[in-house]
């Protein structure tokens, strides 16, 4: 009789191609059977998944879980444990950091808190900063040592993250295309941006609602044009990070029909959340880009159905209460940035599948699939297939929950979903085989995994099978 560490019986397996009833069979650590009956095989261990869905493990590709820091807000350990909570398995880690992540020695230093902390599965990004700071030899070594993407910021949103300029971008592009890693972009315009700022200050201005109409949409559609061009004449892969303007989809999806190589996430905070709840959060809901009002919100919305938008991630930021009630006052006094990871997935489903009808083989490609083929973690990550690893999500796809920042096991506990009912709930996350999230059980003792067991991805990871 053929031997297993895991069977997980009587549910139903979700994945891009489609559902259907299986068992599941984990062995070192890989999905080694999908079958009709696994009564034939031993198992250390029998899960019953009646009335669940068995969906590939999540993939968060923007988290700022921000090791090194001497404060440390968040790490990869407390962090992680909030992945793993909202049926993640894999995060990919952004550069900002105590430093930012933009030399080689930098990178493998990030790559050692990984195998000392994580409880997820981490890739990492790496930074460009451009020159004279940095050289094509720093990218070409964290590149080396297994970065997953190229990451820089358009416009002046992170303290320890320097903009660049256009001529650094276009040198970005040009090392990127040579290396082949995708290019991820925080795009907003540094000029209109500038300009937003000062027209506030000029009239007084610290309400919620200034931070919106500081930033609109036209500052990312003016920086996303740009983006586009330099793209196109370096051949690069240029990724847009968390797209909230519609302007800026028109583009990218009128350059993914001409055949260039772009990509783009949003977050469920674009999809979810409106003005009002910037009025009513205050510095709870100040993040870069802003929050939009419900016009902007739906006209994003067509571009998620329509496959302009390849992925959904949460761009999770461990800022203290504290520093958010600041905005209170002055919503420019608050920090830039929202908790999110563990939301992720479940608040996506519910608004995505369940009140507005997308197929959950659709919310699969944008969860795992696109997620692990824009990053290199392909074919052992984002699908559920014999000899992948075995990174499964167990999802309750009726259960009806409220979301409370009491439920948070990530390090800084609140939320800007607080109170919002949601359908779908991760009942069990299980990464390579081992359940490091179990939903039956109480308070910090629901995440079962010890900070370590997460292992470092670089890219390529995938093809290592």
């Amino acid at each position: 009789m053929a031997r297993a560490d895991v069977i997980i019986e009587n549910g139903t397996i979700v994945t891009e191609g489609g559902r259907f009833t299986a068992d599941l069979v984990i062995a070192d650590q890989q999905i080694a059977a999908l079958t009709n009956n696994a009564s034939g095989w031993e198992a250390g261990e029998r899960i019953d998944a009646t009335g669940l869905w068995l969906l590939p493990g999540g993939i968060d590709v923007h988290t700022h879980l921000r090791e090194p820091d001497p404060e440390l807000l968040e790490g990869f350990a407390r962090g992680g444990a909030g992945a793993a909570a909202g049926g993640l398995t894999t995060v990919v880690e952004m550069p900002q950091a105590h430093p930012t992540t933009v030399t080689p020695e930098q990178f493998r230093e990030k790559q050692r808190l990984v195998a000392e902390h994580a409880i997820v599965d981490m890739a990492l990004w790496a930074g460009a900063i451009g020159p004279p700071k940095q050289t094509a030899d720093d990218l070409a070594g964290m590149a080396e040592a297994g970065a997953a993407a190229f990451k820089s910021f358009m416009a002046t949103s992170s303290p320890l993250f320097p903009a660049i300029d256009y001529g650094q971008l276009h040198w970005a592009m040009r090392e990127a295309a040579r290396l082949g890693l995708p290019y991820g972009l925080h795009a907003e315009d540094q000029a209109l941006l500038a300009d937003g700022l000062q027209r506030m200050r000029a009239v007084g201005r610290t309400d919620p609602l200034a931070h919106a109409e500081s930033r609109p949409p036209l500052v990312e559609t003016v920086a996303v044009n740009t983006a586009l061009l330099l793209a196109a004449e370096t051949g690069c892969h240029v990724h847009i990070c968390h797209v909230a303007s519609a302007g800026a989809l028109a583009l990218i999806h009128e350059a993914k029909a001409r055949g260039q190589r772009v990509t783009a996430e949003t977050c469920p905070q674009y999809l979810m959340l409106n003005t009002d709840d910037l009025e009513r959060l205050a510095g709870f809901a100040r993040c870069a880009p802003a929050i939009r009002d419900q016009a902007e919100v739906d006209a994003i919305w067509e571009f998620v159905h329509d496959g302009t938008i390849d992925i959904i991630c949460s761009d999770h930021c461990p800022f203290t209460i504290e520093s958010k009630e600041a905005g209170r006052n002055d919503i420019f006094a608050a920090p830039l940035g929202l908790s999110g990871v563990q939301t992720l997935l479940p608040a996506f489903f519910s608004e995505a599948v369940v009140r507005r009808g997308m197929a959950p083989e659709r919310f699969v490609a944008m969860m795992a699939g696109n997620p692990a083929r824009v990053f290199g973690l392909t074919p052992r990550k984002g699908t559920l297939a014999v000899g992948a690893d075995a990174d499964v999500t167990l999802l309750d796809p009726e259960a009806t929950w409220t979301v409370s920042a009491g439920e948070a096991l990530h390090g800084q506990k609140w939320t800007p979903y607080e109170g919002m009912t949601l359908t779908g709930r991760v009942r069990r996350t299980i990464r390579r085989g081992e359940t490091i999230y179990d939903d039956t059980r109480e308070g910090e003792e629901r995440v079962t995994a010890r900070p370590g067991s997460g292992t470092f991805l670089p890219r390529g990871y995938g093809e290592l099978a």
